[in-house]
């Protein structure tokens, strides 16, 4: 954070199980739904991605922050290969 200002590359997203919907929204998050990537937090300071994913924890769900993926799709996990 510079200037009070927070800079692009400090904003992440974070995939959250659907079921935990409700308790991000309760922590004031609003969570987008798609098909192909499940429910997510988009364009959040890492810092409140890092806490609000502690607090999920604590209620039970799991949660995790999506590194940058500059072709904007998922990878498979390491080791995988995507399927042709």
């Amino acid at each position: 954070m510079e200037n009070g200002e927070i800079r692009m590359r400090d904003l992440v997203d974070m995939a959250i199980p659907a079921n935990a919907q409700a308790a991000a929204e309760a922590l004031g998050l609003r969570v987008s739904r798609s098909v192909t990537s499940g429910a997510r937090v988009r364009q959040i300071p890492r810092e409140d991605a890092e806490i609000a994913i502690e607090c999920l924890r604590d209620w039970g769900f799991s949660a995790r922050i999506v590194e940058d993926n500059p072709h904007g799709i998922d990878t498979p996990p390491h080791g995988m290969k995507p399927a042709a």
